[in-house]
């Protein structure tokens, strides 16, 4: 188990003034100290946030190489918040992690189980910091990551099935997986399903699943062999089908979605949404497909600063993951009789 030290230092709390598309609101800098080491996380409230509202979460984890702030600016994400009124968390990987990535990236065993002291247990304990202080809609907690974050909130979302409603990942991987799932083929699905329903445990429940990525990212939507959110998303579509399925079921999973829309951005890329739903025609999962892109996350800031991490010929994943995250709560959605959409 992780040891706390401290739940939570702040050590500022500054107006951002829609620089670089980071919104009009306020970030909270914060610091989570575990035995683990030590993890900054930035807070995000719009302007329109007053103390006691009872607003939705959206936790969103960086990358390797990157940090929460450099996420936080290049997504774009804090002006969907403004103007659909959710709060935002940026957790940061603690200093003595290689390559300023997650661990469940490496396969770390342990940041995929609850209780085990590794980055599962870290993401939510900064997740559950940030609920008590912000008054969150238990509710309505999500969860996603781009690359090393999107394979952590794969974890996160078995490990803590019982405190996200939703989760996704952009050019990120499944549960269980790690970066060698760029030369999986889909031989492996079953595999990884079964192991998230194991690790959901008692808490084992539907789902909703968002993944996004280009297709000349291996970490992405690069076909067969890997294609990482392609696996992560046949997992997570597999994994939904046991829970909701008869015990000792087929792990059946199908990748014909029940409706596709196709777009384009002006002088960007040609893309691809898929949405997926249950038998009961409950939405259970969005799949986009960005024809062209490599490793970044789709949109994002028009500042060239934050063009290392986001491209903007892409689709706007953040305002498209959030559209798909808000139908959910966690006590309905799929698994309930889609009472949560």
């Amino acid at each position: 188990m992780v040891v706390v030290a401290n739940l939570g230092t702040r050590s500022d709390a500054e107006p951002v003034a829609g620089a670089s598309r980071g919104g009009n609101g306020t970030v909270h800098s914060w610091t989570y100290t575990s035995s683990s080491g030590t993890n900054p996380y930035l807070v995000y409230t719009p302007p329109s946030y007053r103390s006691g509202d009872s607003w939705p979460l959206y936790v969103n984890l960086h990358g390797c190489s990157t940090t929460a702030e450099q996420q936080m600016y290049s997504t774009g994400l804090n002006e969907v918040a403004d103007s659909e009124q959710f709060l935002v968390v940026y957790p940061d990987v603690h200093e003595a992690t290689a390559g300023g990535c997650w661990r469940a990236f490496f396969g770390d065993p342990a940041s995929g189980q609850r209780g085990a002291g590794g980055d599962a247990d870290i993401v939510a304990a900064i997740t559950r910091a940030t609920m008590e202080r912000y008054t969150v809609d238990p509710e309505r907690v999500y969860l996603m990551g781009m690359s090393s974050g999107g394979f952590q909130a794969s974890a996160g979302g078995a490990a803590y099935s019982d405190l996200y409603a939703a989760i996704g990942v952009s050019a990120g991987g499944g549960y269980g997986m790690n970066v060698s799932c760029a030369a999986l083929t889909d031989d492996v699905v079953p595999l990884y399903a079964r192991e998230a329903v194991a690790q959901m445990r008692s808490a084992a429940r539907v789902m909703p699943f968002f993944a996004i990525g280009g297709t000349v990212d291996p970490l992405g939507e690069q076909s067969a062999p890997g294609g990482c959110s392609r696996l992560a998303f046949a997992q997570w579509m597999a994994t939904d089908n046991l829970i909701a399925s008869a015990a000792g079921a087929d792990v059946s999973y199908q990748l014909d979605p029940n409706a596709t829309v196709h777009g384009a951005i002006p002088d960007g890329y040609n893309w691809t949404k898929q949405v997926f739903g249950n038998r009961a025609g409950c939405r259970i999962g969005e799949r986009w497909i960005v024809d062209g892109m490599g490793h970044f996350w789709s949109g994002g800031s028009s500042d060239p600063q934050w063009s290392r991490w986001s491209d903007l010929r892409g689709p706007d994943a953040s305002a498209a993951s959030w559209d798909f995250f808000r139908r959910f709560t966690k006590s309905g959605g799929p698994g309930r009789g889609c009472a949560g959409e």
